[in-house]
């Protein structure tokens, strides 16, 4: 082999255009490449054979893409389980303090907590709702339908919260019932939806809520 930089370089690009991205991660396979390469020469090969064999070592451009997918894929879901776990306690301890603070009666505070419950149930369970949703090719069309849906969620509360619930306020400081935390509910709903429909087939892939075939 002639020049075993230009192959390395070329097999590089392979590897970019297959799906491995990171700059870390190609230094990583080239460093165990490079190495590879020259134990073989050093034990008689020529450099296009150790190339050859080394590559073949390494592993297949696709079988390397679904590896480095897969620990990308675990680690980015462990930290989004952790930070939705803290968010989650935060949240429902905040709220427990405000409906003691709010003076909430036991049924208030039953419509209060489970108006919280479900929208934080949609807000981290909204993944598994993700490949159900349409796929829209053009990602100028994904944004405007996204922001849309979202924009309705709150625009939808903004005129509950303004027009309907001021006439069922409770109490001589017109405290809002506990029914108007439903709201939240709304504007999950919208977000998580305005979010699905802006991921386009690859952001699905890369987290792992593309619509997998039928076994």
């Amino acid at each position: 082999m002639r020049d075993l930089d230009q192959a390395i370089a070329a097999w590089r690009r392979e590897l970019s255009a297959g799906g491995i991205k990171s700059p870390q991660a190609l230094d990583e396979l080239e460093s165990h490449l490079r190495e590879d390469v020259q134990r073989q020469v050093k034990a008689g090969a020529t450099t296009e054979q150790a190339f050859e064999a080394a590559v073949r070592r390494i592993g297949a451009i696709h079988a390397l893409k679904t590896e480095f997918r897969k620990v990308g894929g675990k680690t980015s879901q462990k930290l989004m389980v952790a930070i939705c776990m803290v968010l989650i306690a935060f949240i429902v301890w905040m709220s427990g303090f405000t409906f003691v603070q709010m003076q909430f009666g036991p049924a208030e505070q039953f419509i209060a907590y489970a108006a919280v419950i479900s929208s934080l149930f949609v807000a981290c369970a909204w993944r598994y709702a993700v490949p159900f949703l349409p796929v829209i090719s053009s990602k100028a069309k994904r944004m405007m339908v996204g922001g849309a849906c979202i924009a309705t969620g709150i625009v939808i509360t903004n005129l509950c919260s303004n027009f309907v619930l001021p006439h069922f306020a409770r109490g001589d400081d017109r405290q809002l019932p506990a029914v108007g935390l439903w709201l939240l509910f709304v504007i999950a709903v919208c977000s998580c939806l305005g979010l699905g429909l802006m991921m386009g087939p690859r952001d699905r892939e890369h987290w792992g809520m593309e619509r997998r075939p039928a076994s």
